[in-house]
């Protein structure tokens, strides 16, 4: 009785079916294990850091220095060698505000950094999510793909019948056997273009490929209705990181010009020193401001305006690129949308309709089997390009979320 129910229990863990993953999992699981997106996030502490270093209150370290020397008394003086000796303490300070500026570049870079992996984030979700409609896609062709061969096989099973009975010639059969041939061999495409897919989505989702992987959902059945373009466009404006970024690289190269004019003021430079010798005691200040003659900073400022620059013509670049990118996956959505709608109402239902009626009449020897091979291949060439009609929809779909930075609503 025990090794019975110690059975039963392994029976039951085993037949357990696997968890399905929402391509919601999918995203998070994404965001939190790919690889290369968490190296990504490793950048983000080093401007950080910098940040941390523009925000202390002196450039530099305090100097400190020190001597010491032995005097031999002269002749005739009595007493030994007297020690003279003396420190000084330094610390150089900015007087033009530099370190306010040093600030600005740091936190637009960094809140450049943040952007740029927002940005990473938005490309990595639209990767995730056109992998799992992939998959859900060949997951629903190779289904179709095994109901085609079950489909030849019945239809050869009624050829072989018929042929016996002498109503078709042997040609028939044999063109039964080729055309259930052909469809095995779609059958094995499908399901190795399937475990691709599959596989190619593990790896976006950090995962190790595992052929019993399961996804939970479906391609759209329904056509979505087609947003409104100019909120298209104003949303991608204000949603989209990459947009962010160029906006904080502008900012940044200002700042960064803006320390460089500064930084041709020099730094001073205030020492306090103690210095005894066998005379007397010492004690005071010394002011040390270098005098910019040679070097006025040409280079950095130069640097500075030519990456201004360059942040502005990058901005100006951005916005076109992304109108330009907006109008392309508002197109293609609206294509999609068009077509399945198509395959929704006309070609799918009648091309079904044909071959369940010209099935039905070649059982009943009303028709021949050309005829019903023609009807099959157009419905199977129908519901395969029904699958892709489905399938563009979804991509356009996330198409158009990546290009707008944000989920669609």
């Amino acid at each position: 009785m025990r090794r019975f129910i110690v059975t039963l229990f392994l029976m039951i863990f085993l037949v357990a079916p696997a968890h399905s993953m929402t391509v919601e999992e999918a995203v998070q699981q994404a965001l939190k294990h790919n690889p290369d997106f968490q190296t990504l996030r490793l950048e983000e502490g080093s401007a950080s850091g910098q940040l941390e270093k523009a925000r202390l209150l002196f450039i530099s370290n305090p100097t400190v220095e020190g001597n010491i020397s032995k005097k031999e008394r002269s002749q005739g003086e009595v007493g030994d060698a007297f020690t003279n000796y003396g420190f000084k303490l330094s610390q150089e300070f900015e007087v033009a505000g530099q370190r306010g500026s040093r600030i600005a570049v740091a936190e637009n870079e960094l809140a450049r950094v943040q952007a740029g992996i927002k940005d990473k984030e938005r490309v990595l979700i639209a990767e995730v999510k056109d992998a799992f409609t992939k998959v859900l896609a060949f997951k629903k062709k190779s289904g179709l793909a095994r109901e085609i061969v079950h489909l030849k096989e019945e239809l050869l099973g009624y050829t072989k019948i018929k042929f016996q009975a002498g109503d078709i010639s042997g040609l028939d059969v044999n063109l039964a056997e080729v055309e259930l041939s052909k469809a095995k061999r779609e059958l094995l495409l499908t399901e190795r273009e399937y475990r691709e897919s599959l596989f190619t989505l593990q790896g976006f989702l950090g995962l190790s490929p595992d052929r019993s992987f399961a996804l939970q959902g479906d391609l759209p059945s329904e056509a979505p209705a087609l947003p409104d373009r100019a909120a298209l466009q104003e949303a991608a404006f204000s949603m989209r990181p990459d947009a962010k970024a160029t906006v904080f690289e502008v900012e940044k190269t200002k700042a960064a010009l803006k320390l460089a004019r500064k930084e041709v003021i020099p730094n001073i430079t205030i020492s306090g020193f103690y210095d005894r010798d066998e005379l007397r005691n010492a004690v005071g200040l010394e002011i040390s401001i270098p005098f910019p003659f040679f070097d006025r900073k040409q280079a950095e400022k130069k640097e500075a305006h030519t990456k201004a620059e360059g942040a502005k013509i990058k901005y100006d670049g951005q916005k076109k690129t992304i109108e330009r990118e907006v109008e392309q996956a508002y197109s293609d959505l609206a294509t999609a949308i068009e077509e399945l709608t198509l395959f929704k109402k006309e070609i799918i239902v009648k091309a079904a309709e044909n071959l369940n009626l010209l099935n039905l009449a070649f059982k009943e020897g009303k028709v021949g089997f050309f005829e019903v091979r023609l009807a099959q291949k157009d419905t199977i060439e129908a519901q395969f390009a029904y699958i892709e009609a489905q399938t563009r929809t979804q991509l356009a779909l996330n198409a158009l979320e990546k290009t707008i930075g944000g989920t669609l609503k």
